[in-house]
């Protein structure tokens, strides 16, 4: 951290999530299989429900798997990504911002569903992280974008945020 420049790439391993669905793959790749072994007459239609219950649950596990969240705190400001949801990186310029800081949210909040939140006037970006990087911005809005290395924004926003 010399540089003062921080940067943090944080993906979604939720592993109980991937477990879920590949239990729901297995199960639908059974169906298919019991139909050509077990039964007598082939029932194309369970047969094609279920191949379309494992195609979609495998897509939704390469989604997610790739879904990254990339955070910079630079001397020209904040710039994240929420790759591949976000088709650009989104900027913050240090004189758009009210007031920032590092926080740590109790620990029950990493439960309550992956950060996502309803009717908010905040926009939450991280995977159930219990701190995270908020920031007030002048015209209201408000943002908070998950971190796991916090004593690393702390030294970094300090020198940077002048």
């Amino acid at each position: 951290m010399g540089k003062g420049k921080f940067k943090e790439e944080r993906r979604f391993r939720n592993w109980e999530f991937y477990a879920l669905l590949g239990f729901i793959i297995l199960g639908a790749l059974y169906r298919v299989l019991e139909q050509f072994v077990f039964v007598e007459a082939t029932n194309w239609a369970s047969i094609g429900v279920f191949t379309g219950i494992a195609l979609i649950a495998a897509s939704i596990i390469v989604l997610i798997y790739k879904i990254k969240l990339v955070t910079v705190v630079s001397k020209k400001g904040i710039r994240y990504q929420l790759y591949p949801l976000h088709s650009k990186k989104r900027k913050v310029n240090w004189d758009q911002i009210e007031e920032y800081r590092v926080v740590d949210a109790p620990a029950k909040n990493r439960f309550s569903g992956w950060n996502i939140y309803y009717n908010t006037d905040s926009k939450t970006y991280g995977f159930g992280e219990t701190r995270g990087l908020y920031v007030k911005l002048k015209d209201g809005e408000n943002l908070f974008l998950g971190i796991e290395s916090k004593k690393n924004l702390e030294e970094s926003i300090a020198m940077l945020a002048k």
